[in-house]
């Protein structure tokens, strides 16, 4: 378990939900990646409290698997890429189920995937159940894989975030205009009755009969409660469609 789990976990949270099966860019690096190890399969995971969670697959059909027999459980505690050249001889993993049964895994590499915040909230991995030794520079190789991911992982997760922000800000507006709209109109009534009442008053040399006070107080009246009405519709304007964080 990492000493930072609970940020991890919050990390984790905002990349879960999201698709990245589709991108491009990212079924790429895996096709790099299996080709550069020559191993049949090669795979993007999340992992949250329990589950190992498959967001991008190459040779690959399996979509979750428990977290306390996952390889990688071990990679995202690690700032290096984890090998395991033969996962029989690896007392970590000699007696584990992926191992003694199907899909059978001798060989397997992995990278942490460090998300902008700085945690691990991943890993881009191939496999092979044939053993294999890895050379330092494929090493390194992996862990270049690895950032290139998460660096498109971030970059398309931002970009539905602002487009989704900008959806909201849309209408928002609109919503703001149209409260403007309807209650322009019912600010004008009061406000021309007022006008017209100290029109009179001042033709009157200023002498206002009572019932003349008594239609302008009620006219503001009227007036500071139409006010209140846009200043409450307003907020809950706002606080609907308040931005994502």
């Amino acid at each position: 378990m990492a000493h930072n789990e609970v940020e991890r976990i919050k990390s984790v949270k905002r990349f879960e939900k999201f698709d990245f099966a589709l991108h491009n860019g990212l079924r790429g690096i895996l096709e790099i990646a299996a080709d550069v190890y020559q191993t049949p399969v090669a795979f993007i995971t999340l992992l949250n409290e329990e589950e190992q969670l498959f967001k991008v697959k190459h040779g690959f059909d399996v979509f979750t698997m428990p977290r306390d027999t996952s390889f990688c459980t071990h990679t995202i505690l690690l700032h290096e890429p984890m090998i395991v050249c033969d996962a029989l001889n690896d007392y970590r993993f000699a007696e584990n189920p992926l191992v003694t049964n199907v899909p059978n895994i001798r060989f397997y590499a992995g990278a942490a995937l460090s998300s902008y915040d700085g945690v691990n909230v991943g890993t881009l991995c191939v496999m092979d159940n044939k053993p294999k030794e890895v050379p330092a520079d494929k090493k390194k190789l992996l862990l270049f894989l690895a950032k290139q991911a998460i660096h498109l992982m971030e970059l398309e997760l931002n970009y539905k975030r602002i487009n989704h922000m900008l959806e909201q800000a849309e209408e928002q507006n609109a919503t703001l205009k149209e409260i403007a709209f309807i209650q322009s109109y019912e600010f004008r009534q009061p406000l021309a009755k007022v006008k017209g009442l100290i029109n009179e008053i001042k033709a009157n040399n200023y002498k206002a009969p009572e019932e003349a006070i008594q239609t302008i107080a009620d006219a503001v009246d009227q007036l500071d409660t139409k006010i209140e009405e846009v200043e409450i519709a307003t907020e809950l304007a706002r606080n609907k469609f308040i931005m994502v964080p």
